[in-house]
């Protein structure tokens, strides 16, 4: 793979910097480092023009099915006994369902510190 460097830059490649200059010509990879970083490169070869970015369907997937049961326990009761993480995404931006939860949560025998900050943010009450 093979490509000509358009504009004078350096790169790290490697475990250290390279640097370009116009009009060199670039391969192996090196070549390959410059067109997935977005450098401004030329494709010389065949194999250079024929490279596409990589595309993370699987990635993407599993994002949205990571947030579709979120997204239906958000719409549900508040189960104060889950961890801070879902009683933060239960709340979300609503100040009402932040005293809610900070009522439930300061109501336990040991209330989470760091949760009761966030809650009282998201409430209102922390503001000063």
């Amino acid at each position: 793979m093979r490509v000509k460097v358009l504009e004078t830059g350096s790169t790290y490649y490697n475990y250290g910097v390279v640097a370009l200059a116009v009009d060199e010509e670039v391969k192996g990879g090196l070549a390959l480092h410059l067109l997935e970083t977005g450098s401004a490169v030329e494709p010389l070869d065949e194999a250079a023009k024929a490279w596409r970015p990589a595309v993370d369907e699987p990635a993407d997937s599993k994002e949205i099915e990571k947030e579709g049961p979120e997204e239906e326990s958000d719409d549900g009761e508040l189960d104060i006994d889950a961890t801070a993480a879902d009683v933060l995404g239960w709340v979300g931006d609503d100040p009402d369902r932040a005293e809610e939860a900070l009522a439930a949560e300061t109501a336990k025998d040991k209330p989470r510190s760091t949760l009761v900050k966030q809650l009282e943010r998201i409430a209102g009450d922390g503001e000063e």
